[in-house]
C-alpha cells in the first residue's frame, strides 16, 4: 500500500500499519498461510493440480497478494556446457519456498540429533533414520511435496534437490561416524570414507528416497508399521556400511 492510497483508509498510516499490524507482519502471515495451502494442496491434489485460484482461496489471500509474494522470476543456474536463464512460474517460485522450508525442518533435525544412551547399535541406528524421515512420515504431504512433486519442475529445483542429497548424505555421514565413535566400530567396516568415499551416503539417501515414495504410494492397510519400516531402513543402511545388524544386539 503506497502513502497515497493509505490516506483513503481509516486505521492505517504512512508507515504501513493497519489497525496496529506493519506490512512486513501482515505479509509475513499471508506468506504463511499461502505455504500452507501449498503444503495442503501440492501434498494432496498434486503441484500440477492447483490452480492459483485455489491457493488463494485455501489460505484467504488475494491473487495480487500471491504475485507480490511469490513473483515469476528469471533464474540463473550452471548447466552442462555453461550458465543458462530459467523463467519461474509464480507457482514454481512457491514450491520452491515450501521445498527450503521443508528440507530445513529435516536439517534441523539432523543437526540436533542427539543419541541415546545405553541403546544397541541396531536402536541407535534407527533412531538416526527416524530423525532423518519422521517429518515426512508424520506428515506425508512433505513427503509428497519433497520426493514427487517437486521432482522434475525446472533446473533451478532440480539443482536445489541435488544439493539436498548432498547435504543429507553429509549429514548422514555425520551420524554414522558418530555411531562408529560411540560403538567402537572398526574404520574399515564402518566409516562412510571406506572404500567409495561418500558415494555409500548418496546411495543410502537415494535408496531410502525411493523406499519413502514407495511407501506414500502404498495403500495404508497393505504397509509394515512405521517402527518396521524404519527398522529395515536401518537394518538395510547398516549393511550399506558394512556392519551386521545384529552386532552389539
Amino acid at each position: 500500500m503506497n502513502v497515497q492510497a493509505s490516506e483513503n483508509f481509516p486505521g492505517t498510516s504512512s508507515a504501513g500499519m493497519w489497525r496496529g499490524t506493519s506490512r512486513a507482519d501482515r505479509d509475513g502471515a499471508r506468506r504463511e498461510r499461502l505455504l500452507e495451502a501449498a503444503l495442503e494442496l501440492y501434498g494432496t491434489l498434486g503441484f500440477r493440480a492447483t490452480s492459483i485460484q485455489a491457493l488463494c482461496h485455501e489460505s484467504s489471500v488475494s491473487s495480487r497478494s500471491f504475485y507480490e509474494l511469490f513473483p515469476a522470476r528469471r533464474t540463473g543456474h550452471t548447466a552442462e556446457g555453461g550458465a543458462a536463464q530459467e523463467s519461474l512460474s509464480a507457482q514454481e517460485s512457491l514450491l520452491e519456498h515450501l521445498y527450503i522450508v521443508l528440507n530445513a525442518e529435516i536439517g534441523e533435525a539432523m543437526a540436533t540429533l542427539t543419541i541415546p544412551p545405553s541403546t544397541s547399535l541396531r536402536d541407535a541406528t534407527v533412531h538416526v533414520v527416524s530423525a532423518a524421515l519422521m517429518p515426512m512420515l508424520r506428515d506425508e504431504r512433505k513427503a509428497r511435496v519433497l520426493e514427487v512433486e517437486a521432482v522434475g519442475v525446472n533446473e533451478s529445483l532440480e539443482a536445489r534437490r541435488r544439493e539436498t542429497m548432498r547435504m543429507l548424505a553429509a549429514a548422514v555421514d555425520s551420524a554414522f561416524v558418530r555411531l562408529q565413535s560411540a560403538f567402537d566400530l572398526p574404520d574399515r567396516g564402518f566409516s562412510p570414507k571406506a572404500n567409495g568415499g561418500d558415494l555409500t551416503s548418496i546411495i543410502v539417501v537415494g535408496g531410502i528416497t525411493e523406499a519413502l515414495v514407495q511407501r506414500v504410494h502404498t495403500p495404508v492397510p497393505e504397509r509394515t508399521s512405521t517402527t518396521a519400516f524404519l527398522t529395515h531402513i536401518a537394518e538395510v543402511a547398516m549393511r550399506a556400511y558394512g556392519v551386521a545388524p545384529d552386532r552389539g544386539s
